[in-house]
């Protein structure tokens, strides 16, 4: 009896080291990311955290570098005809989906074309398709009706709707539809999800990264962790604390109001993230009184200052925000300061004396002011001071968050359930470009809420779209921003950043807009 009990105890004593080993012979990354994972279509929705996962699942045919530019990534070479209609490609060796099945021109092509039943850049491309069509297993062609110099950023978009390619039978699944897996050809492959705990992947051994050093998108993939989980944890403290007590390794944007404990721990490692932060807006209603008025509109401008909202914001955290004149954002491809004076150098004086020229008789301001979140109510009692202290009637409307993004839908009156103003934040992924910064088109009833409507900013915007080198981008942005300035599409009140906090046993982080995962390697 003694004898079969030991026997036990030693087999299991054994089986508890093999588990012990094995544990410890795998590398987990375990991360805390903003909010939960809901739906894992990246066709359905541009949520940030959701797109950072499905980065590390699906590949991408191209990729932009740290310097904003396209490169290969799934496509190893390609041949553009000299009248700049037809493209060739021909895949990478060896690309594989999670499954073991070969990525072919097939899946391509399906992902192509669901694509750009969605994404507002492959619109664009299929209005000026005349043939996309395979030509060899690995090789497709692309025929334009005319030049569209968009075709290579198109494929290599990196927010919005990014291009991921997936196997045909999922592609066609119908936008709107759940997709049956969630198979990729990525550094990772998809294991488990469990809405509201956790989400994880595990390392494609069979991946085959490019050669490149890597670079934001670009370049290799390597993944050197064995398993990512990402862990929600709702509440910002208890967060922070799994951090401290060595839980989770890493957290995408730590409190300011606790950053403190953050940076005191020698066992913790800080920087400001992501590349090119966000960037606070003030957006004003077009179509309804008072600010269907240029001149009030400018007023608005003359009325802001930028650093009393970053400071408001972040405090002695200077390190953490800038004033910036760009709509582009500081630091991105189409950084100007071209018509910025009037919210760089704002002046009460100048602002009263352009209310008095454009009339204004005291039609009230309904601003939306959501109370529920701190950077909302504080922002938004920055703004009804100043606006009321050069002689606005504001109307501060106290809601909840989710009601003010309900209610500026609402293109009635304000006794109809409309608005005039009210604040908001975009990172800087998709500010920076004019095909993705949702103000600058012009677009009348089809443009972003606020609804510009400017013929002169619509065509200006279009000289972009069709720009077919990166200095006639270059041009063309900055007559956009001084257009979106002029008729103010909105108002940019600075660029800020968040913080990120890791353990020091990682290290490897790519510098990028986004939250990238490959590359981190943990010291076990």
């Amino acid at each position: 009896m003694f004898s079969k009990a030991f026997k036990t105890l030693a087999a299991a004593t054994v089986l508890s080291a093999a588990m012990t080993f094995a544990a410890h012979a795998e590398s987990v990354l375990r991360i805390r990311d903003v909010g939960d994972i809901q739906q894992m279509d990246p066709l359905l929705s541009t949520n940030y955290p959701m797109r950072d996962m499905a980065y590390l699942i699906w590949d991408t045919l191209f990729a932009m570098d740290d310097k904003f530019q396209v490169q290969p990534q799934m496509v190893d070479t390609y041949t553009i005809s000299p009248d700049k209609k037809t493209y060739d490609f021909t895949l990478r060796k060896g690309l594989l989906f999670h499954d073991g099945t070969p990525v072919t021109s097939d899946d391509v092509i399906a992902s192509i074309q669901r694509w750009m039943g969605k994404d507002s850049l492959g619109q664009q491309i299929a209005q000026r398709l005349d043939k996309l069509e395979a030509t060899g297993q690995t090789s497709f062609r692309i025929v334009l009706k005319e030049p569209f110099g968009q075709l290579l950023n198109g494929l290599g978009r990196m927010t919005a709707y990014p291009l991921f390619i997936m196997p045909a039978r999922i592609a066609r699944t119908p936008i709107g539809q759940k997709l049956p897996a969630l198979i990729g050809s990525g550094p990772f492959k998809f294991v488990e999800w469990q809405p509201g705990v956790k989400f994880v992947v595990e390392k494609f051994k069979r991946y085959i990264p490019r050669n490149e050093p890597p670079s934001n998108l670009a370049g290799g993939k390597i993944a050197k962790v064995d398993r990512i989980e990402r862990i929600t944890i709702p509440d910002d403290t208890s967060a922070v604390n799994a951090l401290l007590a060595g839980e989770i390794d890493y957290i995408t944007e730590v409190p300011y109001d606790q950053l403190p404990l953050v940076e005191s721990d020698p066992n913790l490692t800080d920087a400001a993230k992501p590349q090119l932060g966000k960037s606070l807006q003030i957006v004003l209603n077009h179509s309804q009184p008072p600010f269907n008025n240029i001149k009030i509109r400018q007023a608005v401008q003359l009325s802001l200052n930028q650093q009393d909202f970053m400071a408001t914001l972040l405090g002695d955290h200077k390190d953490l925000y800038q004033l910036c004149p760009a709509i582009f954002m500081c630091g991105g491809p189409y950084e100007t300061d071209v018509n910025s004076d009037r919210y760089m150098h704002p002046n009460i004086e100048k602002a009263k004396a352009l209310l008095k020229e454009a009339g204004y008789d005291g039609t009230p301001i309904t601003f939306l002011h959501p109370t529920d979140q701190q950077f909302q109510r504080d922002m938004g009692t920055i703004l009804v001071q100043a606006l009321r202290k050069v002689g606005f009637n504001v109307n501060d409307v106290q809601m909840d968050l989710a009601t003010m993004f309900s209610r500026r839908n609402n293109k009635g009156t304000p006794s109809e359930g409309g608005w005039s103003m009210f604040l908001t934040a975009f990172g800087g992924d998709a500010m920076m470009d004019p095909l993705t910064n949702p103000y600058v088109t012009g677009a009348c009833d089809k443009a972003f809420v606020g609804w510009p409507c400017d013929t002169e900013l619509q065509n200006r915007w279009k000289a972009f779209l069709l720009a077919d080198s990166p200095e006639a981008r270059k041009e063309a942005a900055i007559k956009i921003q001084e257009r979106s300035n002029e008729i103010v599409t909105f108002i940019p009140m600075g660029q800020y950043y968040g913080k990120s906090a890791w353990n020091k046993s990682l290290s490897g982080m790519i510098k990028s807009p986004l939250q990238i995962y490959w590359n981190i390697e943990k010291k076990q």
